[in-house]
């Protein structure tokens, strides 16, 4: 109810608290669809030129990205330790190590063979996983709305990628890189509740500096085991790709991953998990700009897919 002053209805705080979380969770919503939509995009140019030319190889670019996005994070460590306890370490390692490492080589090696846009579109599992593991893990009480979307999300998934399993002749090797993508998208979603059900008393600064601090040292350390600092002396392009993955990895990761975070803690993990309510139109938008052709099949299994999402998010 709104609260009285001097007599008088306060209806400006009762709007304000009742009003102003819902906003800037949908602010956040808005901008994480564009970063990362746009950063399907960015994987792809920075995988290759526009003449198709390898850039950087996928096991660099992901290294390098999460080396950028500890970088850019660091100031922040020092006041995100103060509000470490020890009941939040191992659960923000694994955010860290699910969260933001694996998918960064998951989706690097995966646009190796896939377009952009197909792998933004399959983006859209996440919040499926995600009301799978909190069902399964967290005793979130499935209902009717969300077994209709869990299936019919499904369908969904299944035909965007049905033309380039079952109407070509394809390998084993054509299979890896969409099954890279379940499972970066699940390691998503698998982090995304951590961050809910057990990291909901520690700040998104906090897990967002630390998670990328459990990683970030070990891919610099990677990185100079690697060829990288020769390419960079011998490899003209390679620098420019450098360039790409600064942008994708201070925009795109680090930045976006404190917005997600925060999203998580003003809203709920299955609200956050919307972001790919709109990440796959940016992607399919970019994608063209790479002449990257999607099938009238793709967008209607894309349809479906953000149809059984919303499914989902129906109260």
């Amino acid at each position: 109810m709104p609260t009285h002053i001097a007599g008088k209805l306060n209806y400006s705080d009762y709007f304000r608290s009742m009003f102003g979380e819902r906003l800037k969770a949908w602010g956040y919503l808005i901008i994480l669809s564009i970063i990362w939509g746009s950063s399907y995009f960015l994987i792809k140019i920075g995988l290759e030129d526009s003449h198709g030319n390898e850039r950087m190889p996928p096991h660099l670019l992901g290294a390098l990205r999460i080396s950028f996005a500890f970088i850019a994070l660091t100031p922040l460590l020092y006041k995100s330790f103060k509000k470490l306890k020890k009941k939040h370490v191992l659960f923000v390692i694994i955010s860290g190590v699910v969260g933001n490492g694996l998918p960064a080589f998951l989706f690097a090696y995966a646009e190796t063979k896939l377009d952009s846009s197909i792998t933004g579109m399959l983006n859209s599992l996440v919040p499926i996983f995600t009301v799978l593991i909190a069902t399964i893990v967290f005793q979130f009480k499935l209902k009717w709305n969300h077994f209709g979307g869990l299936t019919i999300g499904i369908v969904g998934a299944v035909m965007i990628v049905y033309q380039k399993l079952f109407l070509t002749n394809i390998s084993i090797d054509d299979t890896i890189p969409i099954l890279m993508i379940f499972l970066a998208t699940f390691c998503y979603a698998l982090s995304l509740n951590l961050i809910k059900y057990k990291l909901q008393d520690l700040n998104s600064m906090a897990i967002t500096s630390i998670s990328f601090a459990a990683i970030g040292p070990f891919c610099i350390v990677y990185l100079f085991t690697t060829n990288f600092f020769d390419r960079i002396a011998n490899q003209p392009n390679f620098i420019e790709g450098i360039g790409i993955i600064a942008i994708l990895a201070f925009v795109g990761t680090a930045m976006a991953v404190l917005l997600f975070n925060n999203m998580i803690k003003i809203s709920t993990a299955v609200f956050a998990s919307s972001v790919t309510y709109f990440i796959p139109i940016v992607a399919i938008l970019l994608g063209f700009t790479l002449g990257e052709n999607v099938s009238i099949l793709q967008l209607s299994g894309i349809g479906v897919l953000i149809l059984g999402v919303f499914l989902i998010n129906r109260k």
